[in-house]
């Protein structure tokens, strides 16, 4: 029961930073954001043995990482070779599969397979308008998944999350106008 304790407060603070994430213009803020956020993602939800989607989160993690190294180089004036920014995305399509293969726990775990992916398509799009558009649909998804790992703050938070990337997503188009 401690663990269990212990898993939602750690969900708790992860989804307050992805929900700040959601309402952040700056891509450079978004990485880092989801990087931390997903540090605990990682963690919560390991204990709750869900290790499909501990393992996504890791590549999430991973992910975001990559992506915020290659902001960076973009900032001081170095361009970026296309060729590496497409191996890395087969890399982390590559490691979604294996670690799937090794996690899967039924077709609901999937679900944090397809928002990891949905999530991963979006960034790499470079467009935040278009990652606050499909955040809503993966924040759905982490939320069927949160339901299949029995995390109740999870339930709570990721409901609180699809609200903050529909707020988003409003200002978003608001501010497009």
């Amino acid at each position: 029961m401690e663990i269990y304790i212990l898993s939602q407060i750690i969900t708790v603070l992860y989804y307050g930073i992805l929900s700040l994430s959601y309402l952040l213009k700056d891509r450079n803020k978004i990485l880092t954001a989801n990087f931390v956020a997903h540090i605990g993602q990682t963690s919560a939800m390991a204990m709750l043995n869900g290790y499909t989607g501990a393992a996504m989160s890791a590549i999430m993690m991973a992910r975001d990482l990559i992506l915020l190294i290659q902001e960076k180089q973009k900032a001081k004036g170095k361009t970026i070779n296309e060729r590496f920014d497409v191996a890395v995305l087969i890399i982390t399509i590559a490691l979604v599969i294996v670690l799937t293969i090794f996690t899967y726990n039924g077709l609901l775990s999937l679900l944090s397979v397809v928002a990891t992916l949905i999530t991963t398509f979006a960034l790499w799009q470079k467009d935040v308008k278009r990652y606050k558009i499909l955040g809503v649909v993966a924040g759905i998804l982490w939320l069927a998944y949160n339901i299949f790992i029995n995390s109740i703050m999870g339930i709570i938070l990721e409901i609180i999350l699809v609200i903050s990337s529909i707020i988003g997503c409003i200002k978003e188009f608001k501010k497009s106008k």
